[in-house]
This record gives structure tokens, sequence and C-alpha cells, in this order.
């Protein structure tokens, strides 16, 4: 680390190896009205059993209480915003938290923590809040990478079209998984199974396929359009569109209907955040007014999370400078030359031997001089 307080500055410009992102995401949340939001690492299970759709198939670790309760380490943070708000339709609140959710390893082994951050604003949604939380995801991404992308879909447009072909509750469940695996081959499969005509079934299979750029996709999609729910969906995603391109930021919003999540908690639009250093999204939200009529809330809301172990994968920086020295070297020239190395922002190592992590230089100490190892 720098020693002095404008190295430090420098430091962190330069991305701080992914340190300094909690604190601008911080202070990006703040700026848009969110108050920070803390609570207990622990919920009662049922809190969980009882929405477990919700977790997307998260495990819960689960522990017995000294009062004989059966408590959960949190595996999500939505949920306990949600079971605990005093937000209604006529006084809302907008909040931002910083916490770690934990959630079973892969094969059971051990568990794991994920350091997350995200917004919540209960109360009141409408295309303003929208708009204003896309427009807050994005700019959240931009700390994350200079290479980022935003996908968004719309639940009330997916309900909205495979209502219109008149299928069971067992067979819309299934239509919905091919839409978000984006099957075509299933679907076509499905559609003739249960005697749907290729004409009715044709909107829905375009709507399997179509993604991209949300200009383009949106075009194509006006002529897709049927039945009341899907045509205000479609409405909403086209102003969304326009918000977007006002800011300057059009060529990042893309078009995606498999970013799908459960239609008993989610009823609006869904976003998933995507970095180039990062193969998953790293982003995740959307609105989900059913999970609180669950809850017995009269509210609606909307929200989104970061995960901050994913996101800084692209922050890590690597060692900028190694100084090897031998017991010949004075000592205070050893630690003046570092310095001068951290007061323009460097990371700086020194020692006898060279560091495991490899440095972007190597130096040794001649003569009172560093000379760079090539």
């Amino acid at each position: 680390m720098p020693g002095s307080l404008k190295g430090i500055e420098r430091f962190f410009e330069g991305g701080g190896d992914g340190q300094a992102l909690p604190v601008k995401l911080s202070a990006l949340f703040s700026s848009y009205g969110y108050k920070k939001y803390r609570m207990s690492r622990f919920e009662e299970y049922s809190l969980y059993a009882q929405n477990f759709d919700f977790l997307a198939g998260s495990n819960v670790i689960t522990f017995g209480g000294a009062d004989g309760k059966l408590l959960a380490l949190r595996p999500d943070v939505t949920l306990s915003i949600a079971k605990n708000t005093k937000a209604s339709l006529e006084r809302g609140e907008k909040l931002y938290y910083h916490e770690s959710v934990y959630r079973q390893a892969h094969g059971n082994l051990g568990y794991e923590e994920i350091d997350q951050m995200g917004v919540e604003h209960i109360g009141r949604v409408d295309l303003l809040t929208i708009a204003e939380q896309v427009e807050l995801i994005l700019r959240s991404l931009r700390l994350l990478s200079d290479d980022y992308a935003l996908d968004i879909s719309h639940s009330g447009l997916v309900h909205g079209m495979v209502s219109e072909l008149k299928l069971d509750q067992r067979a819309k469940a299934e239509v919905y998984d091919c839409i978000k695996k984006k099957s075509v081959h299933a679907f076509a499969e499905l559609m003739k199974k249960e005697g749907v005509s290729d004409v009715s079934a044709a909107k829905v299979r375009r709507l399997i396929e179509l993604s991209g750029p949300i200009d383009e996709a949106l075009a194509e999609l006006g002529t897709l359009i049927s039945g009341e729910e899907a045509a205000e969906a479609y409405v909403q995603l086209t102003a969304l569109s326009h918000e977007v391109g006002r800011m300057g930021e059009g060529g990042r919003l893309r078009l995606d209907f498999s970013v799908f999540n459960h239609l008993d908690y989610y009823n609006g639009v869904i976003f998933n955040g995507f970095i180039k250093e990062y193969p998953k999204a790293v982003i995740v939200g959307g609105q989900y007014d059913k999970l609180l009529q669950k809850l017995g809330k009269n509210a609606q809301a909307l929200g989104f999370a970061v995960n901050l172990g994913a996101a800084t994968s692209g922050h890590k920086r690597a060692l900028d400078a190694a100084i090897v020295y031998d017991e010949s070297d004075g000592v205070f020239e050893v630690l003046d030359a570092a310095q001068k190395l951290r007061e323009k922002g460097k990371s700086v190592y020194v020692g006898t031997t060279p560091p495991q992590e490899s440095a972007l230089k190597t130096y040794v100490f001649r003569e009172g001089e560093l000379e760079e190892k090539k």
C-alpha cells in the first residue's frame, strides 16, 4: 500500500485491488437517496422454508438457536428486508446494504461466504422508479469495468404472451422452462404434444429466439405482441430503451427473455448485468411485488444485488514493484526508494527474496540506486 495520503489516493484511483469498490458503490447509492441498512446475520429458518423458490434453489445452512428455534445463516438479503420493512404504497423507503450471504458449496462440502451489495426500493414503483434504477445499474457496472452490458427482460410480457396459448399450469411451467433455456426444439415438441397450432405458437417461439441490442429487438418484438399485459410491458421496455439512449448507453442494454425469475415472486422487469472480466452475471435483480404481497405488505418493490467477489475479479491489480535488497544495502536508503514509488500510487514489496506473486517490475538495490532487473 502507498504510504502517503496522495499516494493512497492515486493507488485507489488506479483500482486499489478492488478495495475501493464498496466505497464507490456506497457513494453512488447514497447519491440516489438510498440509506444504509444493517441486519442480523441470522434469520429464522421458516422465512426461507416458506419462500424457497425465491432463493432459486440455494441451499440454506441451518443450526439450532439457544431458544430451540431453527435458525439459518442468511442466504439472501432481499427476503430479510422485505420481511422487516415498514414501507407502504403511501410512504416508501430506499435502502442499500453491504452484507455477506452464506450458501452451501457445490457438493454440500462446507459453505461459501459471498460479499454482496445492493439496493431495494420499496413503496410505489412506476416507470420513473424503474428508469432510475436502470440508470443506477449502468453506473454501477461502469465502476466495475470499461466493458459491460445489461440484459433486461420483463416477466409481464412473457406471462402475457404465454397466456395467449391457453395452456394449463403444468404446460405453462414447461414453456417458461423452454424460454429460460432458449430451447426452441423442446418448445416445438411441447406445442405438438399439447395440440397447439404452429400459427398460435409462432410468436412465443420467436420470443425464445429473440435477443440483442434493445432498439433492434424491440422493433421486431412490436410485431409479435398480443394481449393487454404484454402490450403494457412493451410500452415500459420502449420507454426504458429511450432513457438509456438518452444516457448515451444505448449499446449497453440488451433484450433477452431467457433472463427469467419465478413468476410467483417477480412481476415486471428483470436484470442481469455483465462485465468482460467475469463469465456470469455480477448484478441480478428485478421487480418483485408478489413477494411483498406474499409477506402481507401493501407495497411494491424493485432492487438489485452486486456480487462483489465476482465484480472485483477485474480489479485485482498485479503488484507494481518488488525491491530485492541484501544486508549490504542501507536500510534507510531502501525504505526511501520504496516510498518514492508509493508516492506515485504504486504497490511496493520490499524483501531479501522476490515475492511469490510476480511483480510488474522487479528492482535490485545497487550503490544506493534502484536498478530494474530484466
